[in-house]
């Protein structure tokens, strides 16, 4: 039995008999460095002083009255007291349905900010001027450590770019797809287009492998007699 045990006991049992000296003095040592018996016994001494108010002198207290008592000031002891840190705060319905809103928005925004990620930008790769007004090749270049089977390549090309081919379906395609493997080392697809007039072009491209998407972006920027040709890298990410 602990200490505290010991206390609550003896408080209950001055409903019913007179404490020795030892027991009146054991309880005073103890209440004097323990704050929660010490607020035991003062709401023992309260209940105590209540009753005797309210029952005449010839009615005794409800059979098991002591016991029960005894029982619930056990069970005060040993509560947890974190409640006791929260403050109390009167709040109507709509209040705390306010208060939930606002947490709920704190929660989410926190989620977003934490899950958000910010685009990365694109890495050029490498740089080359070819000379305007003839068909610009093009050449798609992926570094495999191993052989990968079921690549998929697709290329699609932006406003005033064109395929440069002798077959007319080829020539007027906007996309264009590309299936096959890759072996280990350096692989190479190269393709031709064309340039219908001066300004910035674009080419998409994309891979397909292993459960990665690997992205680059071609720019094509003419100036007069020369265009300038920029191979970009974009971040791969996962296939949606």
């Amino acid at each position: 039995m602990s200490t505290c045990d010991k206390t609550a006991r003896l408080i209950a049992a001055t409903r019913t008999r007179d404490l020795s000296p030892d027991e009146a003095r054991f309880i005073r040592e103890h209440t004097a460095a323990c704050r929660e018996c010490a607020a035991h016994l003062v709401a023992s001494e309260k209940v105590a002083g209540i009753m005797h108010g309210l029952l005449p002198a010839e009615v005794s207290p409800p059979r098991r009255f002591d016991e029960r008592l005894h029982e619930r000031l056990i069970e005060q002891v040993h509560r947890p007291r974190w409640y006791r840190y929260v403050p109390s705060l009167p709040l109507r319905p709509l209040e705390l349905a306010f208060l939930a809103l606002l947490l709920f928005l704190a929660v989410t925004a926190a989620l977003y900010v934490s899950l958000r990620e910010e685009p990365e930008e694109p890495r050029l790769i490498t740089e080359r001027i070819v000379p305007a007004g003839a068909p610009i090749s093009v050449n798609l270049e992926y570094l495999s450590v191993r052989p990968i089977q079921g690549v998929a390549v697709t290329i699609e090309l932006g406003e005033g770019v064109a395929f440069h081919s002798t077959y007319p379906e080829v020539a007027a395609a906007r996309l264009h797809h590309w299936n096959g493997d890759f072996m280990e080392g350096m692989n190479s697809i190269p393709f031709m287009v064309t340039i219908s007039s001066e300004g910035v072009r674009e080419i998409r491209t994309r891979a397909d492998f292993e459960g990665w998407r690997h992205e680059h972006l071609i720019t094509l920027t003419a100036t007069g007699p020369a265009v300038s040709l920029a191979y970009y890298q974009l971040p791969p990410r996962r296939i949606p």
